[in-house]
C-alpha cells in the first residue's frame, strides 16, 4: 500500500516531469507553427495564425490543440509536419495526463493525512 510519504514522492517526480515535457512542447510548437506558416498558409490561417504571443487567444489555442490532439495534421502530405506534430501530440497528451495527476495527488494527500 502507498504511504503518504510515497505519494508525496510520486507528486514531486510527476510535477518535475512536467518541466522537460513543457520545454520540448514549446520547441516543437514553434517548429510546427513555422512549418504551417511557410508550407500551409491556408491551414495556418484557419488555425488563427497562432504564435507564442501574437494571436494566442483562447479560440486559436483551442483550434491548434484540436488540430494536434485529433491528428488533423495527418491529412497533409508533409512528412516533416507529420513527424513534429506527432511528437507534439504525444507531449501534449502526456503533459495533460501528468498535470491531472499532479493536481489530484495533493487532494489525496489532504484527504488521507
Amino acid at each position: 500500500m502507498f504511504t503518504i510519504e510515497n505519494i508525496k514522492s510520486i507528486w514531486v517526480v510527476v510535477s518535475l516531469g512536467l518541466i522537460p515535457i513543457t520545454i520540448a512542447y514549446f520547441i516543437l510548437f514553434k517548429k510546427v507553427t513555422s512549418i504551417l506558416a511557410l508550407r500551409h498558409p491556408e491551414l495556418y490561417k484557419s488555425l488563427g495564425e497562432i504564435n507564442f504571443v501574437k494571436n494566442n487567444s483562447i479560440s486559436s489555442s483551442s483550434r491548434f490543440m484540436k488540430f494536434i490532439i485529433f491528428g488533423k495534421y495527418k491529412r497533409t502530405s508533409d512528412l516533416e509536419l507529420y513527424k513534429y506534430a506527432g511528437i507534439c501530440r504525444f507531449l501534449l497528451i502526456s503533459g495533460l495526463f501528468l498535470f491531472t495527476i499532479s493536481f489530484i495527488i495533493p487532494i489525496v494527500i489532504g484527504k488521507y493525512s
